[in-house]
């Protein structure tokens, strides 16, 4: 770990005001929120365009949060929002923003002077050298059975015509471990987070303060390697805006030695069912995308990416548009959310699947966690995402079931999508 890294673990464990939001996306990439002189709390999408609007009207204050799954469904599926214990959408906007590689600071001068002094004082004061695992084994809250009837009974619909994949997840829990529980709870998230960072570095990650005024207090730890949509202002044909996305779909968790792991990777890398899953969400994302790209511009590989994670081997592809002038934050989150890999094909019919199936809210999990910057919008999927609150954590984590997936092969690789939160 860097000694930013060090100082931002450390800020976190102080907690100084309820807002901070660390987007992680390694030593070299990612954002830093520290003080939000503004936040949007909702249960409705139709608040995007009023932050867009403040977002482009000055620009060079960054907007960090998040929009919860349940949101992004309702949406979909024409219905009166859901509430949970974390609002269906919060975003920041920030004094000062760091952004982490560049190093530059983004906003006000003298917030942006504020947040370096307190990364200072946080490495001088804050202790998170113990080193041991704060919670204790995480445990499935259902059984195995359950689980592998379920899986059967989103393979019915398959068969039926109903759809043609499901993203089927279920739900995890910790408790603190004992010696934990008298810490303040900001100081146990960054403690669980320094330590996910450590042992399963993530592309996507995310440690963010939970919302303001809501009791109990949450705390958001995120190990995610999955993109939504990327948009890089000014960066396509034309000095147009230039969208791309990164779905992940097929999984082997890795092997115990290295000639194990090559056969899980090249297993993977031949699997037609694992092929013919990832294929299906390309096309869904494609489609996506296309509905508010220059026609011509959406492109995506032939075939997908082997990219391996400390706990498992994903497939990956990239997919990308020029998005055509005129397009609003509102129309693209419609377009591409909820992800089409954390749901199935075709998307709203599977959504309502989704729901009969897993009985339960969704939360943050395979939402988006969000961030509006001078030259970039970045949405993550928060999968491999935790809730941390005084009870302990709160994890899902689930796949894409085909016609011909093994229902207990879909429930093991449910576990090892969490494996970096059990010690």
């Amino acid at each position: 770990m860097t000694e930013l890294s060090r100082q931002i673990v450390a800020l976190a464990a102080t907690d100084p005001g309820g807002a901070l939001a660390w987007l992680d996306g390694g030593d070299d990439r990612g954002w830093l929120g520290l003080e939000a002189d503004l936040a949007v709390e909702a249960d409705s999408l139709t608040t995007i365009a009023a932050i867009e609007a403040l977002w482009r009207a000055q620009p060079e204050f960054v907007w960090i949060g998040q929009i919860g799954y349940d949101l992004g469904a309702d949406t979909l599926l024409g219905r009166t929002p859901r509430r949970g214990r974390l609002p269906g959408l919060c975003m920041r906007r920030y004094r000062a923003a760091l952004e982490l590689g560049a190093g530059q600071i983004h906003g006000d001068r003298r917030a942006g002077e504020r947040l370096r002094a307190r990364l200072v004082r946080a490495c001088v004061s804050g202790d998170m050298s113990d080193g041991t695992w704060p919670l204790g084994q995480l445990q499935a809250c259902q059984d195995a059975a359950s689980y592998r009837a379920q899986v059967r009974a989103a393979q019915a619909r398959i068969a039926a015509g109903d759809t043609y994949q499901v993203n089927f997840s279920q739900a995890f829990v910790a408790p603190w471990q004992p010696g934990w529980t008298r810490r303040p709870l900001a100081h146990r998230a960054a403690a669980v987070y320094a330590q996910l960072r450590g042992a399963t570095p993530a592309s996507m990650g995310a440690l963010l303060a939970g919302a303001e005024g809501r009791a109990p207090p949450v705390w958001v730890v995120s190990n995610s390697p999955e993109t939504l949509v990327a948009v890089e202002l000014g960066r396509g044909a034309g000095g147009l805006d230039l969208a791309r996305s990164w779905p992940i779909k097929g999984t082997r968790p890795r092997g115990g030695d290295r000639e194990s792991d090559a056969r899980a990777a090249a297993e993977l890398l031949a699997s037609e069912k694992d092929l013919a899953e990832h294929v299906m969400i390309v096309d869904l994302v494609r489609n996506d995308l296309g509905r508010l790209a220059v026609p011509g511009t959406v492109e995506a590989p032939r075939r997908p990416t082997l990219v391996s994670l400390p706990t498992v081997h994903h497939l990956v592809s990239e997919v990308r548009c020029t998005l055509a002038p005129g397009w609003r934050l509102a129309d693209l989150l419609t377009a591409v959310f909820p992800a089409g890999s954390i749901t199935g094909a075709p998307k709203r019919r599977t959504v309502q699947i989704i729901d009969e199936l897993e009985q339960r809210s969704r939360g943050l999990y395979c939402g988006a966690i969000v961030v509006l910057a001078p030259t970039e919008i970045r949405c993550s999927i928060p999968i491999r995402t935790g809730e941390l609150d005084d009870a302990g954590l709160t994890v899902q984590s689930g796949g894409g079931v085909v016609i011909d997936s093994d229902p207990e092969a879909e429930r093991l690789e449910s576990w090892a999508k969490v494996r970096a939160f059990d010690r």
